[in-house]
């Protein structure tokens, strides 16, 4: 979803009109590029911009003075008075002899005429040489003037179509479009050498020569280029940038597309093989053949005998900054050359802005250090990216499976590519298959990724290698203290010389440092450091892993995340700690993690060791039961609780055991509509249950469960009513208490002193299943489901708060609450899913969120989301399938006959009464939660990707 969040700013309606005067300049550009293509087959001897109007076509016999009008609605007669006005005085010019040729005018505009206009339009008064075009509308009859087109996009889509049928074969259409559209720019704003805002006739097939050598001079761009996360243009306006990125990371790539884009002048040199004194020569013969190539006399000015190479490019410096000009010039495999050999021609050449491209090492940190800036990097393809890619190559995965392919490659997009080719060469085209064996280290075929990054982890020095494996176990960034700690037994190194080599890692390029003091080894390096660690013995890479657990369930007291836990699930289930796996399958808010992919093998293994004790296979069979009931596989499910069943038979186990079985069968034949086998277990159950409240509000919670299942809803809603004013009753707290309060001040509220976790989670349950209830029964309730929403935020229930969420979505949906259902998912439901990497939820909310648009009637952006959605369809199950296929047809239906209109939702005045007290009660408000997308940059400005950061 990167890039789709809207941003957080202090005035939203500001940020609207500064969008909408961007757009109306976009467009004008984009006209004026149309115009330009056209100008040669349309006999234009130069075009105007920017002059006494927007655009300007004169010819030897007539002038069009074209205004360019950009409005969300229709094109109001009031926003052509002034136009009209200016028209006026120039028609009076014309007549007087003061201008030549006839003077003809255009409204180019792409809205159509509202009412008032048309009737002005249609009279006999209008002036007979004034037109307005609009899409739709008449059609332009001089082949001079483009239709308008209806937006920024149409433009560009019809300036390109325009351009594909002209003669630079060597040339994208698109590239040429966008060159045309940055040249506008520059004549609008009257920069050298256009002071005079005009395109000459005669000079046009020398500008398209000019854009066309520009793009030659760089690598060819891919076919078809995707973009990176938080993507830089290739100038700034900075004087020295230097971008690092490990090889595959695709900077030749990003450089030589943004390179296509840009409209002012650049240059591009590969330094690998040039040593470092030839460098100011070659800035300066190549700065000088692209910028007075043609210009006769210039060069001989510049590129003097027997002058050195910086001697050179102080005369072509001089040159610059007579004619105010600027150049950008890309150095690549910057890092081959020393600083020494750059700095002196940066110096040097200060009217030339210079990009240095590296890879990350010793030499990239002194470059930046002595030219005193901050290395940039790029952020690597984000899920959606990765998706679109492995679909492209014919290959199937869902989001998770997407998610972890960007985990094992860091998001390179060579590796990514590569990892693709080899899932559909060698495994079918199953993306989860080769990230199952590239994490095992099992895979037959080597990756690129490998074969690259071997090179560079072959050439560190041992100490380092030893470092670097150990830190590959642990995918979550540790503090400086604890890798510290951890390195010096797993090293077996002293704390000095832990430290000594924690310093000298960054240089080194193959880790991820942290705002939060926190370091991880890069994730496109991890699979080299664990490939060394498996060498070096199971006992070796057994120990290292028991050490790093251990500095992981530290980590945890004082840091808890959920990322943190499913590494130590990981590592648990490595060293065979079967009885810990068990215990977090058995606990109910274990299950809300989001971690349940990196517990299921284990637990698997476990049901299946014969070796193992029966107690722990089942409540290994337990955990995974309660997860085949929650995702509705009950057919799974009964046949792990007849293996249960069969434990229970063949040994001498406890009553919690027995009841373990019997709850969960219970629930199991519920939903398979068999009313006499759920009686027998609910009067079997009764009578074995033990003597303790806390026992009986768990049966009676399943018993109104399974009455649910089986349409009895009235019993279900009897219950609920009961079961929820006790644990109400339990925690202290009433309905009216919790109305108009979020979670961090409800949380005062609660009992002191004992944890009250399970008790909310039990309560969140009630209220979730009384709500469903009501709406089986043809009432609602929505209070019931956002309460229910507070209290498993208390429980820290995450995935309860987004299913629960959706259901809310969905009822403000069908009670024409649009707005309501749109503030739920962009306050919560996203910023939950994205923070704590749900990525079993992805793709369910982003496709409803997409519905959610339609019914606001932001139709566009609904069909761009679907669109986004689509390469993730064929990995999804067939119910998830056939869900995204109804929101598709959904959001067209919508489309076509218009949503139903917003509902005037009315706050009754007491509760608007109790709410203005709640306020004023409340402690000062926090922060409102942003979406940040795992893949976008950490609010905090460290530079690194939020899933790095703080995301974890």
């Amino acid at each position: 979803m990167s890039g789709e969040a809207r941003p957080n700013v202090l005035d939203p309606r500001q940020l609207m009109r500064i969008e909408a005067m961007h757009r109306g300049f976009l467009y004008q550009h984009l006209y004026l590029a149309n115009c330009l293509l056209r100008a040669a087959s349309a006999g234009v001897d130069k075009i105007v911009v920017e002059g006494d109007e927007d655009v300007e076509l004169h010819r030897a016999a007539d002038c069009f003075y074209v205004q360019v009008k950009t409005r969300q609605g229709l094109l109001e007669a009031g926003d052509i008075k002034g136009a009209l006005e200016r028209f006026a005085l120039i028609r009076a010019e014309h007549a007087a002899g003061a201008r030549m040729g006839t003077a003809r005018f255009v409204i180019a505009s792409n809205a159509a005429p509202a009412p008032k206009l048309a009737e002005m339009l249609a009279s006999a008064d209008w002036p007979k040489d004034v037109e307005v075009h609009w899409p739709g509308g008449p059609v332009a009859a001089d082949p001079a003037l483009p239709q308008p087109p209806i937006d920024v996009n149409a433009a560009a889509s019809a300036c390109s179509t325009f351009a594909a049928k002209l003669p630079f074969a060597m040339l994208r259409p698109d590239t040429l479009t966008w060159k045309l559209a940055g040249a506008a720019m520059l004549a609008a704003s009257g920069t050298p050498p256009r002071r005079d805002h005009a395109f000459h006739r005669d000079e046009l097939p020398t500008l398209f020569e000019q854009l066309i050598v520009q793009m030659q001079d760089f690598p060819a761009p891919p076919a078809i280029y995707r973009a990176q996360i938080n993507e830089p243009p290739l100038s700034t306006g900075g004087r020295v940038r230097v971008l690092s990125g490990l090889s595959g990371a695709g900077k030749t790539a990003w450089v030589a597309e943004a390179a296509t884009h840009l409209g002012t002048p650049a240059v591009y040199l590969d330094v690998g093989e040039m040593p470092g004194p030839a460098l100011a020569s070659a800035v300066a013969r190549e700065v000088a053949a692209k910028l007075f190539g043609r210009s006769h006399g210039v060069l001989g000015e510049i590129l003097l005998p027997g002058a050195s190479g910086m001697e050179t490019l102080g005369a072509l410096n001089i040159k610059l900054g007579q004619d105010g000009l600027s150049v950008d010039v890309v150095i690549d495999n910057a890092h081959r050359l020393t600083p020494a050999d750059l700095k002196p021609i940066v110096n040097q050449a200060q009217n030339i802005r210079f990009l240095l491209l590296c890879q990350p090492g010793t030499v990239t940190q002194e470059i930046a250090a002595l030219l005193g800036v901050e290395h940039e990097t790029l952020g690597g393809w984000d899920e959606d990216t990765i998706a679109a890619v492995v679909a492209e190559a014919g290959c199937v995965a869902d989001y998770a499976d997407c998610e972890r392919l960007s985990r094992l490659t860091g998001g390179l997009p060579y590796y990514v590519l590569n990892a693709a080719t080899v899932a559909k060469r060698e495994y079918d085209g199953r993306i989860a298959a080769i990230c199952a064996d590239v994490e095992a280290q099992t895979n037959l075929v080597a990756t690129a990724q490998e074969v690259i990054l071997k090179r560079a982890f072959d050439t560190m020095p041992d100490p380092m290698k030893e470092v670097v494996a150990a830190l590959s176990l642990a995918d979550v960034p540790l503090s400086r203290d604890e890798a510290s700690a951890y390195l010096q037994k797993a090293c077996k190194l002293s704390r000095q010389s832990a430290i000594n080599l924690l310093r000298q890692l960054p240089d080194s390029g193959a880790v991820e440092l942290f705002s939060n003091a926190g370091i991880k080894v890069h994730d496109a390096m991890r699979l080299l450091g664990r490939a060394y660690i498996a060498g070096r013995g199971a006992d070796h890479e057994r120990d290292s892993r028991k050490l790093l657990s251990a500095t992981i369930i530290e980590s945890i007291q004082k840091d808890w995340s959920i990322a943190k836990v499913a590494l130590l699930v990981r590592l648990f289930g490595q060293l065979g700690q079967a009885k810990i796996l068990v215990e977090f399958a058995t606990d109910e808010l274990f299950h809300e993690m989001g971690v349940w992919r990196e517990i299921e093998p284990f637990l698997i293994a476990i049901a299946e060791d014969k070796d193992e004790d029966a107690e722990t296979r089942l409540w290994a069979l337990d955990g995974l039961v309660f997860n085949d009931l929650r995702e509705g596989d009950v057919e799974r499910g009964l046949k792990r609780i007849d293996a249960m069943r069969a434990l229970l038979d063949s040994n001498k186990l406890g009553s919690d055991e027995w009841l373990a079985w019997a709850m969960k069968r219970m629930l199991a034949v519920s939903s398979n509509d068999d009313v006499q086998g759920v009686m027998d277990m609910l009067s079997e159950v009764e009578e074995r249950l033990p003597k303790s409240d806390q026992h009986h509000r768990i049966f009676r919670y399943n018993r109104a469960l399974v009455m649910f299942k089986l349409g009895a809803y009235d019993l279900t809603l009897q219950e609920t009513e009961r079961l929820g004013q006790e644990y109400y009753d339990l925690l202290g707290l009433s309905p009216e208490q919790v109305i108009g309060r979020n979670p961090p001040a409800i949380r005062p509220l609660l009992p002191k002193g004992r944890d009250n976790r399970d008790d909310l989670k039990h309560l969140a349950d009630t209220l979730d299943l009384h709500a469903q209830a009501l709406q089986r029964s043809g009432r609602s309730s929505p209070f019931a489901r956002i309460h229910a929403m507070k209290f498993y935020e208390l429980a820290h229930a995450p995935q309860s708060v987004i299913r629960v969420g959706q259901d809310l979505v969905d009822d403000f949906c069908v009670h024409n609450d649009f707005e309501g259902a749109r503030d739920v998912i962009e306050k919560t439901l996203l910023p939950t899913v994205q923070a704590l990497n749900l990525v079993s939820w992805v793709v369910p909310v982003r496709s409803q969120y997409a519905v959610v648009l339609a019914y606001s009637g932001q139709f566009d952006a609904a069909d761009n989301e679907m669109r986004r959605l689509a390469p993730y369809e064929a990995g999804l199950s067939p119910a998830g399938r056939g869900e995204l296929q109804d929101q598709r047809r959904l959001i067209a239906s919508l489309r076509r006959s218009g949503p139903p209109p917003q509902r005037k939702v009315v706050i009754p005045p007491a509760v608007k009464e109790l709410l203005a007290a709640r306020n004023e009660q409340a402690a000062p408000p926090q922060q409102r939660r942003t979406k940040i997308g795992r893949n976008e940059r950490c609010p905090c400005q460290s530079g690194r990707k939020y899933k790095h950061c703080h995301g974890r």
